[in-house]
């Protein structure tokens, strides 16, 4: 029963996942199909606590609509020769769960990075052909058609941070993808530049404009966010970080001493200043987050131990066959407590105001709940 329900909640958790990824990135079906690998061990992470639950609320139920749990009874042995069993399968299947969530997270995330980073030429040339512009927030594309790989009549515009906009039209041109440097290579054919503020030019041959998707700061970024990191990469990030944050309060606290020792109290509130206490604010945030996904992981995968031990009792008391019945009672009061709890405690975590540990709250409230009901079982 595990098994046979695992295949049919990946597939439709697959199917969203590719969905998601197909809306949001604006990616063909021929892209779509190089991401499965990577959104399988994701689609298993969201599928498996759900997976549990279903598959005890089946067995438990049908067993003690049929009076199989009665049955053992009557041989004199304890109901709990059924349960423990289970229960120590969860628990190993929780381990698994755990080990999912990390490569999901890290192993997962970088390989739908990559994929969609070394099709992303073709991505905008799909936008183009339907559309005729593709736009981001820093540039943006227009093209009169697409001839196989030959961007007819197009015009290229950047955007800067200084409001100043560069753009340039060509008879023709080509783009090719830069995974290396997270870029799109616009190559030009016989056309005008035009820099507002500056001077313009035309051009003969070809010149090229290399479009950057993502500066080295945000590919920086993304490499040292906790959550893309993997478990046994955390405990050397968690010294090297507070290692970071004791240097930025012992140079701080030096910078201070010396304005204060030479009566420049106005460097004390400059914008140096302001700038210093952000950095280590943010350095203080980044330490305080490595701490939190240790907790999120296996939190997240011990969902699955906590669902079985809350469906396990709730199947045997209500004895029916009818699994939809006994799954749908015992998941409503999961949606409406166990999300809720996962997610203040989490957020709590993230933002400072509850400890790390806090993103245990969901898994804590269905264990506690399930193991009452469940003495209560085993008790009759």
């Amino acid at each position: 029963m595990f098994f046979l329900s695992s295949a049919g909640f990946v597939v439709l958790m697959l199917l969203i996942g590719l969905a998601e990824e197909s809306r949001d990135r604006g990616i063909g079906p021929e892209i779509v199909v190089q991401l499965v690998p990577y959104l399988i061990p994701k689609a298993l992470m969201f599928a498996m606590p759900a997976t549990c639950l279903f598959s005890v609320c089946v067995v438990f139920g049908r067993m003690a609509a049929e009076n199989e749990l009665v049955a053992i009874q009557s041989m004199g042995l304890s109901k709990s020769v059924v349960v423990f069993p289970v229960i120590i399968l969860s628990f190993a299947v929780s381990l698994f769960a755990v080990w999912l969530n990390d490569i999901s997270f890290a192993w997962s995330y970088w390989g739908v990075e990559r994929v969609v980073m070394q099709a992303s030429d073709k991505i905008v040339y799909g936008m183009l052909e339907k559309e005729g512009s593709f736009r981001t927030d820093k540039f943006s594309i227009e093209v009169d058609g697409v001839e196989d790989r030959q961007l007819i009549r197009p015009t290229l515009t950047f955007h800067s941070s200084d409001n100043n906009v560069l753009r340039a039209t060509a008879a023709s041109a080509t783009l090719d993808a830069n995974p290396k440097t997270h870029s799109l290579v616009f190559t030009m054919n016989n056309g005008l530049v035009d820099a507002e503020g500056q001077a313009s030019y035309r051009f003969e041959g070809q010149e090229q404009r290399e479009i950057q998707l993502k500066t080295p700061e945000q590919i920086a970024k993304s490499y040292d966010d906790p959550g893309h990191l993997y478990l046994n990469q955390i405990g050397s990030a968690i010294r090297k970080q507070s290692d970071q944050v004791r240097d930025l309060r012992r140079e701080s606290a030096v910078i201070a001493a010396t304005h204060l020792m030479t009566g420049d109290l106005v460097g004390l509130t400059s914008s140096s200043w302001k700038s210093r206490a952000e950095k280590i604010e943010d350095a203080n945030y980044r330490y305080h987050r490595l701490h939190v996904v240790p907790h999120r992981r296996w939190a997240n995968g011990f969902s699955c131990l906590a669902f079985a031990i809350i469906g396990i009792p709730v199947a045997m008391k209500l004895k029916t066959g009818n699994f939809a019945t006994t799954f749908g009672i015992c998941f409503l009061p999961i949606l409406f407590v166990y999300y809720p709890l996962f997610m203040y405690g989490l957020n709590g975590a993230k933002y400072m105001t509850l400890p790390p540990y806090a993103a245990w709250l969901g898994n804590a409230a269905c264990i506690a709940v399930g193991a009452v009901l469940l003495v209560q079982e085993l008790r009759k």
